[in-house]
């Protein structure tokens, strides 16, 4: 049995060891320059979910597209669902050089990438995932430092995409805050457990997998998560009542490359990698719109209740929210303490929105410089 187990974990060294060799600067190319007068070779990917999932399927438009364009002089060696690493630790995957390129989810990364945790941080976002991923790529524009943390991690931010907003589905009818209080849902999040808190809901934490057991047996009566988590473990058998809340949809993902091999890199590869990131991102927001139209259909065919929240109820939701914690100002504060303009960038944020004829629900008055 210990040899076995020896075996197994001389194997898994081996592997490591072989992916880090593939995704290493010391590895750059075969050397061969094609007639589409690109280098032949290969990189290694990390994708921190399925192709066909929002989480992964820009890695497939983006890897094809660039192999097509290179007419088939790059390639990639693609590793869904977690298969180098955990998700949650995918920066460290790609930073020390395992992988080359992949997903990294800013929501796992609080300590690394605290400038993006502005997308998580503003109560009533643009809903729509274009004009979220809009708002990030105009933001950056003018604080290139967006750009810079991500190379202090040894990564090349390739671009943003928006993702779905996420909805709250229960098992009877809400139709004002109010009936809210003392319900106990399922949600994570630094940000959005407050925004709850403030109305009198009670988080509960339930992992994706155990959201019907925890809504079926009444550990909790309602969920706030996404449509494709929604429609993919078939919570509408056990609660059936979907809010359009509109607390807005998120920057969550980021296309990643590791820097050190980046650099590598010749001018007119990375030129092409950056113009592949720009399409892909592009189409994926399509992708995932005739998704989510898809989800939603999905819903209505299991007999799904879908409301959406006023306006005149998200103002009231958010001016309680920041009464109960201003959840702007602990991020201004925060990223402020680590040397960044967070009082202008804030300003920045919120303006960029209004430029791109989004109406916030709440007064920024006091943000606005």
């Amino acid at each position: 049995m210990k040899k076995k187990i020896a075996c197994a974990v001389l194997g898994a060294m081996l592997l490591g060891f072989s992916l880090t060799a593939c995704g290493n600067a010391d590895n750059p190319s075969t050397g061969e320059i094609t007639e589409s007068g690109y280098p032949k070779r290969e990189f290694i990917v990390a994708a921190i979910d399925s192709h066909d999932k929002t989480s992964a399927h820009e890695i497939e438009i983006f890897t094809n597209l660039v192999t097509e364009r290179s007419g088939g002089a790059i390639t990639f060696k693609v590793f869904y669902d977690n298969l180098l690493g955990k998700a949650t630790d995918n920066l460290n995957t790609l930073s020390s050089g395992i992988a080359d390129l992949g997903t990294v989810c800013t929501l796992y990364t609080p300590s690394n990438l605290p400038l993006s945790q502005i997308t998580y941080c503003v109560p009533f976002a643009p809903d729509d995932p274009v004009l979220a991923a809009k708002l990030m790529y105009k933001v950056s524009e003018a604080y290139p430092e967006f750009y810079e943390e991500y190379e202090k991690n040894n990564v090349v931010c390739l671009g943003w995409k928006g993702n779905e907003p996420y909805k709250l589905y229960s098992k009877g009818p809400i139709e004002e805050l109010a009936q809210l209080k003392g319900k106990k849902i399922t949600l994570g999040g630094v940000y959005y457990i407050p925004w709850f808190q403030s109305i009198g809901a009670v988080p509960v934490n339930a992992a994706a997998a155990d959201l019907y057991q925890t809504i079926k047996t009444g550990v909790a009566s309602g969920s706030f998560v996404y449509d494709s988590i929604y429609c993919n473990y078939k919570l509408y058998e056990v609660e059936d009542y979907c809010l359009e809340v509109g607390l807005g949809a998120r920057n969550n993902n980021v296309l990643c490359f590791n820097k050190d091999m980046w650099e590598s890199l010749d001018e007119k590869t990375r030129q092409l990698f950056q113009e592949c990131a720009d399409e892909a991102m592009a189409e994926f927001q399509d992708w995932q719109q005739s998704e989510m139209d898809g989800w939603e259909q999905e819903m209505l065919d299991n007999g799904v209740t879908i409301s959406t929240l006023s306006d005149e109820a998200k103002a009231e939701w958010a001016e309680t929210a920041l009464g109960y914690q201003d959840t702007l100002q602990t991020w201004i504060d925060e990223v402020t303490a680590l040397g960044y303009d967070g009082a202008g960038i804030m300003s920045a944020y919120l303006q960029a929105g209004e430029e791109l004829g989004y109406e916030w629900h709440f007064d920024t008055t006091p943000y606005i410089q």
